[in-house]
């Protein structure tokens, strides 16, 4: 009976262990295996050492997933590559990983799409370094992409593709390797055979140089110098100049004012000829309507004119008859009364 009951507390106690250690696991392991986990892979054209399984992978220090694999193009696609692709393509480093899901509310579609939105603005992965510790791992950042343009591979990527961008040493290291291939290029030997010419001739010259006269030359071209000065100060000191600057000042204070009525001159011309094209545009109104009066009352003023041609002859003729008959004019006969009558 105390047989059987000893096995029933061990069979308790390794169930309540086991039961403990995958709490514990889950719970070291942040519960990521509850988590919906993408997968991604990037090709680099360069060294990955210091790269391991496990590394980081890092979004602005964030650690976003892990390397889970680190192999070459050839060994996984050199089955889809021609011969020249895979001449080209074969020696890069593919690394594959995964990290959590950001967005697992979105279709297939809809985050192929946003990851291709992301690599146009510029989404890359580079290889970085900690410290000075020396341990390598993945850093993903937004890059310039005219400068960093994304790999066109031929072949289709079994998981998201990141492209992928050279590390900060590498593109160091290229810089170095360019400024000593130009260095190798020029030479060195004759240009330092220049200098150490220029060196000597400027030795010679200095040595040539009569260094007393020289200094003897600059004593008297500093002495004028002086003098110089001095009459200059003298010429300003001269009230006449003062006289002179006063003059100036008011001549420019007129002509200031001059300038000023100009302005307002120029600016009333500038009225008056923009008014100018009305003033014709109502002479011409006017004029228009002088023709029209008169084409109108042409046959009034004709019978006007008559009128006034035959009062002018009968004033003549008054006038005429007053001249040579005076008398009648002063004792003519009366006009006849109103209502008369002749017997």
């Amino acid at each position: 009976m105390s047989a059987k009951a000893n096995y029933h507390k061990i069979g308790v106690f390794i169930v309540l262990g086991l039961v403990t250690l995958i709490i514990a696991i889950v719970a070291l392991s942040g519960g990521k295996w509850f988590k919906k986990v993408m997968y991604w892979e990037s090709y680099f054209d360069e060294s990955v050492q210091g790269l391991a399984v496990g590394s980081p992978i890092k979004y602005r220090g964030v650690q976003l997933g892990t390397v889970d694999e680190i192999g070459f193009v050839g060994d996984v696609y050199g089955a889809e590559l021609g011969k020249e692709d895979l001449r080209r393509y074969g020696r890069y480093i593919l690394v594959r990983g995964s990290a959590a899901d950001l967005n697992p509310h979105l279709t297939q579609e809809e985050k192929e799409a946003e990851r291709g939105g992301r690599i146009s603005a510029g989404l890359r992965v580079r290889l970085a370094s900690q410290g000075v510790t020396g341990v390598v791992y993945l850093e993903a950042d937004y890059l310039d992409p005219e400068e960093y343009p994304a790999l066109e591979v031929p072949w289709k990527p079994q998981a998201a593709y990141l492209p992928s961008a050279p590390s900060n040493l590498s593109v160091l290291g290229t810089a170095l390797h360019t400024i000593a291939r130009d260095l190798e290029k020029a030479d060195i030997h004759t240009i330092a055979g220049h200098l150490d010419s220029l060196v000597l001739e400027t030795t010679k010259v200095v040595k040539d140089t009569n260094v007393q006269a020289l200094s003897s030359q600059m004593g008297r071209v500093l002495a004028e110098l002086e003098m110089t000065a001095q009459q200059g100060r003298r010429v300003m000191e001269r009230p006449e100049l003062t006289t002179i600057m006063s003059d100036a000042a008011r001549t420019m204070e007129g002509a200031k004012s001059l300038v000023m009525e100009l302005s307002q001159i120029s600016k009333q011309i500038k009225i008056a000829s923009d008014r100018l094209p009305d003033a014709s545009n109502q002479l011409e109104k006017s004029l228009q309507r002088v023709d029209t009066l008169l084409a109108n009352k042409s046959q009034d003023i004709e019978d006007t004119v008559e009128n006034l041609r035959v009062m002018s002859e009968n004033l003549r003729e008054i006038t005429d008859n007053a001249k040579r008959y005076p008398a009648q004019v002063f004792l003519g006969e009366p006009p006849p009364r109103a209502g008369a009558t002749k017997r």
